[in-house]
């Protein structure tokens, strides 16, 4: 019997219509978490507004199939979720912030507007979690990112500095140089990590001179940063010369 539920809320989802919202609304308070996980992920296949509330709700599931599930749901409901999912990044459950963190992040640049006032958030774990959602947004969110760098939050910063390499955006190139003075060794090496990413030569003077930085684990990343603006500016060249 559980196994026909489960297949008849797969096929609701599957339908995609918007009569079946309800009824897949109240499968999330089934006794089954398998059908509640079910019922979560057929409600992101229909991506409708009403359901945004129940699924912020199913953040909270005692089963974290359903959790994952309604995290993921939210994320393909996209802009009207930004506001609830912002909201659940001060829940007290971690689990259920990095959840909806997760979930920012795959809305993408609707939510990058949301998270400006976030990031000023006095918890720093707010914080941390609000940059972790922007490095996922990607290059729509690098301008909050940068100002990130200047956060107070040490380990903010050097998750934006990290975030800003794995995008490699050469807005931020100027600010991660500045960084790299940073008074926290994390931040400085997180910076000189990611203009090696960038592979900006308007970093490399900068990073020569990061290699006589007091902390070994931040001259190493200098000394490896610039091999690979080395290495990127030669790739460069070999194109240019085709």
């Amino acid at each position: 019997m559980r196994d026909q539920i489960e297949g008849t809320t797969e096929a609701l989802g599957k339908i995609r219509d918007a009569r079946a919202v309800e009824p897949l609304i109240a499968a999330l308070r089934d006794g089954d978490a398998r059908v509640r996980q079910q019922a979560a992920r057929a409600l992101g296949e229909i991506k409708d507004a009403r359901t945004v509330k129940p699924l912020v709700a199913a953040l909270r599931d005692g089963d974290e199939r359903v959790r994952l599930a309604a995290a993921g749901a939210l994320g393909e409901i996209g802009g009207p979720a930004v506001e609830p999912l912002v909201a659940t990044l001060r829940d007290e459950d971690e689990r259920v912030c990095h959840l909806a963190a997760y979930s920012l992040g795959k809305i993408g640049p609707p939510a990058v507007d949301r998270l400006v006032a976030a990031l000023r958030d006095r918890n720093v774990g707010v914080r941390h979690l609000v940059v972790a959602a922007l490095g996922r947004i990607g290059a729509p969110a690098v301008d909050l990112l940068v100002a990130a760098l200047r956060d107070r939050g040490a380990e903010v910063r050097r998750l934006a500095a990290r975030a800003l390499g794995e995008i490699r955006d050469v807005r931020a190139v100027e600010p991660l140089v500045a960084v790299l003075r940073d008074k926290d060794a994390g931040v400085r090496y997180m910076a000189a990590g990611a203009l090696g990413k960038i592979g900006d030569s308007r970093a490399r003077e900068p990073l020569v001179a990061a290699q006589g930085d007091k902390d070994a684990l931040v001259r190493r990343a200098a000394a490896e940063a610039l091999k690979g603006i080395r290495a990127s500016r030669g790739v460069r060249r070999g194109e240019s010369g085709r």
